[in-house]
């Protein structure tokens, strides 16, 4: 074998031009692949991390029949929390409310419509580490008719810190408010959704614009135990409780699709590839004919003339596969240190998808292994038909070739 493998390897080195040609699609099909599944289940890790750190925690109550698809708040169909709720939540970890609504920004003849996030300051730094959220200006101060925007609605605005504004909305009971509010800071929480439509005020704040008389939306939860029993204790009592996962299942099973059409693209520049290898292997059949007819002459068995194009094919492709997951795998572990920032594209187009607009890909060795596996599978695989035929050459007819 040791034998054979040295063979293969001169061979291949004979015409080094045409064999790195052969294997740049191997090279190209390997590296997409890794990129392609790091990057995707980085986005995986986006959606979570966002939904996580910004309005879910690890678990997320809504009242009984609540839209959940992030894009309606009625307000009418907020509900108070029972003290029977109240005391396993206490007993759960900790927990803070909020009340989302939705509302219109105006400014002058400009208006824009909203969502207010209303907020419990006692305990929402008890849920949400605000350290990761920047902030221009300050947080509105308890008492004061102050407000926090969005960094992509304050764009969009042309708002900064110290505007007047009016926000309109309705009341629990559908009555149109309208109030004036002084713009105390500028956030940027790292979830585009929110950064792009949404204000914040506290709850006490909120109660003269909507009069919400204590219900509430959301209840995020973030369990001192497993997060899967603190949903099961949790639901009921006219709440429906999802763990975070469960939450943003419809944006990763998007994910999801993103994955196999990845995995189509691959796998057809890997026919691409399949098609230059064996078209490289034939053209080395026919070039040593007499080669092959002399080694069968002098006792070289069949199956092995066969393992020896076969090597020559499995040698390229394994070659290539290296060097396609160093290539894909570099560009995975460099992004998954440094993250591609899409803030700037996001603001551009104007997106609201509740994902961070800091994407990470995310390494790991099983996707490697599996395209490194892929790209020599194919590279073998395509030898195949042309080692075959190989073999079958009649030693008297080779050595009379030209």
């Amino acid at each position: 074998m040791i034998f054979l493998i040295g063979l293969a390897a001169r061979n291949l080195a004979r015409n080094l031009r045409r064999t790195v040609i052969t294997s740049v699609a191997v090279v190209a099909g390997v590296a997409i692949m890794v990129l392609g599944w790091g990057l995707v289940d980085g986005l995986d890790d986006n959606v979570l991390r966002a939904a996580r750190t910004t309005y879910a925690s690890e678990v997320i109550l809504r009242p009984d029949g609540y839209p959940d698809d992030g894009m309606r708040y009625p307000l009418d169909e907020a509900a108070l929390i029972p003290d029977s709720l109240r005391s396993e939540l206490d007993k759960t970890g900790a927990w803070t409310a909020r009340t989302v609504f939705p509302g219109r920004i105006v400014r002058g003849s400009e208006s824009q419509h909203i969502s207010v996030w209303a907020y419990d300051s006692a305990t929402e730094t008890q849920v949400f580490d605000r350290d990761g959220w920047k902030v221009t200006g300050a947080w509105p101060a308890p008492g004061k008719t102050e407000i926090a925007l969005g960094s992509g609605l304050a764009r969009l605005m042309e708002l900064k810190v110290g505007d007047e504004v009016v926000i309109e909305g309705r009341t629990r009971d559908g009555a149109i408010n309208a109030l004036g509010y002084t713009v105390a800071g500028i956030v940027r929480v790292d979830n585009s959704s929110i950064d792009a439509l949404g204000v914040w005020m506290e709850a006490a704040t909120a109660q003269d614009l909507a009069q919400l008389n204590g219900v509430r939306t959301h209840i995020a939860v973030a369990p001192k135990g497993s997060v899967a029993a603190a949903k099961t204790e949790l639901s009921g009592m006219g709440w429906t409780a999802l763990t975070v996962s469960e939450e943003c299942d419809d944006l990763i099973a998007m994910n999801r699709i993103r994955r196999k059409s990845i995995g189509t693209v691959v796998v057809m520049i890997m026919l691409i590839a399949a098609t230059g290898i064996a078209n490289t292997v034939i053209m080395a059949t026919f070039e040593r004919i007499r080669e092959i007819g002399t080694l069968l002459a002098l006792g070289m068995p069949r199956a092995d003339v066969r393992a020896l194009f076969l090597l020559e094919g499995g040698i390229m492709g394994l070659a290539a596969g290296i060097l396609g997951a160093a290539i894909g795998g570099s560009a995975v572990l460099y992004w998954q240190r440094h993250g591609i920032d899409l803030s700037q594209q996001v603001d551009e187009v104007g997106a609201n998808i509740a994902m961070s607009t800091m994407v990470y890909t995310h390494f790991s060795w099983l996707p490697l292994l599996l395209s490194l596996t892929f790209g020599v599978a194919i590279a073998v695989g395509a030898s195949l038909w042309p080692a075959t035929q190989a073999s079958r050459i009649v030693p008297a007819d080779a050595v009379k070739a030209d």
